[in-house]
């Protein structure tokens, strides 16, 4: 096998959780990407019980149920991912994974079990926001192995365009 050819053997790894953030990534990594094997990851955690109740609210009436349909719900945001990267160029596959811990573990792992080339994620989070828990890229960036691409939605690049033009504007006197 050619090193051209080992090098498009090894997938891309495309996060996706429905977001139009997400659907950005996956749309511009294409333009950079096109051609290449990708498998498009919509990860889920289980609901604990324990988060959707307090000692003043009674508990979920079927917790298995809910855990169903945030599974089903990671299922078609796979599927739609897949649309997605298919459109701009990937040869896609979708992939559902539970997350027992954070959601970058998760993402983190499929990356090595696949021996993925590079990890894509969108943000829509600029300033303070992008540092807050939660933020799957910013958490990505901190802690992932493989090379990674994240991806500014065009409503964070603006801001963030904006964030610098106003700092170094002088001051109105």
């Amino acid at each position: 096998m050619s090193a051209r050819q080992d090098e498009h053997a090894s997938p891309v790894i495309l996060c996706y959780d429905g977001s139009p953030e997400a659907a950005e990534a996956i749309a511009h990594a294409g333009e950079l990407l096109r051609g290449r094997p990708a498998i498009v990851v919509s990860a889920w955690k289980e609901i604990l019980e324990e988060t959707l109740s307090t000692a003043m609210t009674r508990p979920v009436a079927d917790l298995v149920d809910a855990n169903k349909r945030e599974r089903e719900s990671a299922e078609q945001f796979a599927t739609q991912g897949v649309r997605l990267a298919e459109r701009a160029g990937f040869r896609a596959q979708p992939l559902v994974v539970k997350a027992d811990g954070a959601l970058w573990e998760a993402i983190e792992l499929v990356a090595e079990e696949h021996d993925a080339k590079l990890v894509v994620c969108g943000t829509g989070r600029s300033g303070i926001k992008a540092a807050l828990p939660g933020n799957l890229a910013s958490a990505l960036v901190n802690h992932a192995s493989r090379p990674l691409l994240v991806v500014p939605s065009a409503r964070a690049a603006a801001q963030r365009i904006r964030d610098i033009r106003e700092d170094r504007v002088p001051a109105a006197r």
